[in-house]
């Protein structure tokens, strides 16, 4: 597994966090990633919080609070991956926002892990 060691001797992981933003039903079609080092592996229900003034899961009306709903390891990238989806726009700025041109192919990379569901 991906991991590296820091000064105190606890693996570390490299996770992407990917978020699907889904209006209605459907795939998403735009959604937002971020990369992190955990030093554990996260589990499907596990929820992250991050900030004080200004939320992770800021929307324009107010913050979500979104559970991980899959957990994937991909051994091609060899990354953690947890999939979340949420129905509002985010607008915290430690995102990085993702767009898929098309429904049917998932052209970008992080939203691809939303192809089975």
């Amino acid at each position: 597994m991906n991991d590296k060691t820091d000064g105190q001797n606890a693996p570390m992981f490299k996770v992407h966090l990917v978020v699907g933003l889904v209006k209605g039903k459907g795939k998403p079609t735009r959604g937002y990633y971020r990369q992190i080092e955990l030093p554990f592996v996260p589990q499907v229900g596990m929820k992250f919080e991050q900030g004080v003034s200004t939320t992770m899961w800021e929307t324009r009306d107010g913050e979500l609070n979104p559970s991980i709903e899959e957990v994937i390891y991909d051994l091609d990238e060899e990354v953690i991956v947890c999939l979340f989806t949420v129905s509002e726009e985010l607008h915290a700025s430690c995102w990085k926002e993702l767009q898929n041109p098309t429904n049917d192919n998932y052209k970008c990379a992080e939203l691809k892990y939303f192809r089975h569901r």
